[in-house]
């Protein structure tokens, strides 16, 4: 359900769309030597990209839908279920994935979603999924499961 921004105890610092995020997705990508593209097929990923032998699916989700309001967004409990909807989807894709792979989540870096997704960290990490946060001003942050750190970082998608 959406919500007006005002109506939240704390404010989100941004509001991003789940195009807004695709957008910035594939641009990172494309920057750090991704072949990425955007997958038209509803349902699954949104965005798949290659670089060496390596494949890379993203699943994305914003704080807001492109036709809501100005000045609505997302509700917690339709944050939490589009959070529960990236990992079904991504989990989908982990049977048919051709490897090696790595699998994404990309969301709009606000404490609110990333404390909704912080309480699913330890599951997300066993099933290899990479949280990705995506800011207005084009920066981009990872949590990477430790076990992926090193292939992360050899990839250029992780480079702290």
């Amino acid at each position: 359900m959406p919500i007006s921004l005002e109506r939240l105890k704390v404010p989100d610092e941004f509001i991003l769309t789940q195009e807004e995020i695709v957008k910035e997705a594939v641009q990172f990508l494309n920057q750090n030597g991704w072949t990425a593209h955007v997958e038209s097929a509803t349902g699954g990923h949104d965005i798949q990209a290659e670089k060496m032998e390596w494949t890379v699916y993203v699943k994305c989700k914003g704080s807001r839908g492109k036709r809501q309001q100005e000045g609505m967004v997302y509700d917690n409990t339709q944050l939490r279920s589009n959070a529960a909807d990236q990992v079904e989807k991504l989990m989908r894709i982990q049977e048919e994935a051709e490897t090696p792979s790595l699998f994404v989540m990309a969301n709009p870096g606000l404490e609110r979603m990333k404390w909704i997704v912080s309480k699913l960290s330890g599951g997300l990490d066993k099933l290899d999924i990479i949280r990705m946060w995506i800011y207005p001003d084009g920066v981009v942050k990872w949590d990477v499961p430790a076990h992926l750190l090193h292939v992360a970082k050899s990839l250029e998608i992780e480079k702290n």
